[in-house]
């Protein structure tokens, strides 16, 4: 072989312009079979490499994948989704330390969860939509598989539209249904959040008696079953919130809350201070960073949902038990 040639110089180049590129694959699979046949290769692929391969998978498709796998399991870093996947935010957080770890090094995550039992379906497939624009310069090879036995149809629309390429029928495809993540963003962000049950108790909060807020919060959460250090978090997540509602919205700010898969806080203003799509995801480079406290908040709680709108501003909160 001649070193140096035209040829060789053209494979050099198209190499380079390969790294630090997001790939973002997606596989809506039916039962153990399918999941195996393509998430194997890609697996496979990262160990033959000798790049950094995870898989992120629960207790039945974790013991598929290592059985079929072989020696191969040993090259692949397992990881427990019920850890990693505790909020979106974390998630997030997450593998940016990951990728802060590897630097330019390749990694290849497979991710094989079941996200329909997860409160606010909507907000983690916005996680989905984000990994595009947080990890665009990365060289990850993600692939997310969702056994669509379980989720809605709604569910799997929105998963062909955060995946620029899908698998489907054994072959990996461009994806016509997948959506920029600007534009998906301001598509959920039109959609108005399910109104606060009549049964809400709510309450006034006044700029110098924050010491009612945390209260009151601590009242509701314990009628929930939320305690120790998840009724921590919320607290100062409340407390966060209503500050930020304060400086930043308009009067009246109220604070309504109720029971669901643990309690639901909500912040309600007449200001606008809808952040930038990314500004509560990823983390910032210091404390006195503008958003911080609003990260913070993605930090401690479930899910966060921000709606502004003519009306005001309208923070979500959730907090499981």
């Amino acid at each position: 072989m001649t070193i140096g040639t035209h040829a060789d110089q053209s494979v050099e180049d198209g190499r380079k312009d390969q790294l630090h590129t997001l790939e973002h694959q997606g596989l809506l699979y039916h039962g153990e079979r399918e999941l195996l046949a393509a998430a194997l290769p890609h697996l496979r692929a990262g160990v033959d490499a000798g790049d950094a391969t995870f898989a992120v998978a629960g207790k039945a498709e974790t013991e598929a994948l290592r059985d079929s796998l072989g020696r191969d399991a040993a090259a692949v870093q397992f990881m427990d989704p019920s850890e990693l996947y505790k909020n979106p935010v974390r998630a997030m957080a997450a593998f940016t330390a990951v990728a802060r770890t590897l630097g330019p090094r390749p990694a290849w995550v497979l991710v094989a969860d079941d996200w329909s039992n997860k409160p606010d379906v909507k907000e983690w497939m916005r996680y989905d939509s984000i990994v595009n624009l947080a990890f665009a310069s990365r060289d990850f090879r993600g692939f997310c598989c969702y056994n669509a036995e379980n989720l809605t149809p709604e569910a799997i629309a929105m998963v062909r539209r955060t995946h620029p390429k899908m698998v489907e029928s054994g072959s990996l495809r461009d994806n016509p249904d997948y959506m920029d993540p600007q534009s998906f963003v301001a598509d959920l962000d039109r959609q108005p959040l399910p109104p606060s049950p009549h049964s809400a108790v709510s309450m006034q909060i006044r700029p110098t008696d924050l010491h009612t807020v945390r209260a009151f919060v601590t009242e509701q959460a314990k009628r929930c079953g939320v305690a120790g250090d998840a009724l921590h978090n919320l607290l100062v997540a409340v407390t966060e919130v209503a500050t930020n509602a304060i400086r930043h919205g308009g009067a009246p700010v109220t604070l309504r809350a109720w029971p669901d898969d643990g309690l639901i806080c909500e912040i309600t203003d007449s200001g606008h201070w809808q952040p930038e799509e990314l500004l509560t995801w990823t983390p910032p480079e210091s404390a006195l960073e503008a958003g911080f406290g609003l990260w913070g908040v993605g930090m401690l709680c479930d899910t966060v949902r921000v709606r502004t709108g003519s009306k005001g501003t309208t923070v979500r909160l959730r907090t499981c038990a």
